[in-house]
């Protein structure tokens, strides 16, 4: 039985997981035909065991290496925002890699955390090129600097 995660194979028809980039029983690349809340979002915490900026860039890159293919395409990067209160060195680190569109053969489109408030323009921008978005977003998002939100390329 598919659960929120799943979707049908498009080959053999037994349930394909969203992080699945073969089917695991007929070996078929498709993905499956999941919708933006079906996949809901995946998340990289960052944070949890407190890296050095490069450890985190490492782990930045080979999450989105792992997801590239996959039926996931709504990424929480959850970075922090530094215990200083100015704004911590991993956060400004990955904002610089995404500024410099090091990925762009993998992200669509990104947002600070900060800047998605009902009310701003920039999260109303998100719901009109996004507006499925709406309904699979966490609270903790909405206003945090120490999240940021990743659309992934659709292949």
């Amino acid at each position: 039985m598919a659960n929120r995660l799943s979707a049908p194979c498009l080959e053999c028809g037994n349930p394909l997981r969203a992080l699945d980039k073969v089917c695991p029983f007929c070996g078929s690349p498709n993905k499956p035909a999941l919708s933006k809340k079906e996949a809901g979002i995946y998340t990289i915490n960052l944070e949890i065991t407190l890296p050095t900026v490069e450890q985190a860039i490492h782990q930045f890159d080979q999450s989105l290496d792992n997801l590239n293919g996959t039926a996931i395409a709504i990424v929480k990067v959850i970075h922090g925002y530094g215990s200083s209160g100015k704004g911590g060195r991993i956060k400004e680190a990955i904002r610089q890699e995404l500024l410099y569109q090091r990925r762009n053969h993998i992200i669509d489109s990104y947002y600070a955390g900060e800047d998605l408030l009902p009310g701003k323009e920039i999260y109303q921008e998100l719901l009109r090129h996004q507006p499925q978005i709406k309904n699979i977003l966490t609270k903790d998002i909405f206003g945090n600097p120490g999240i940021t939100l990743i659309i992934l390329k659709r292949s």
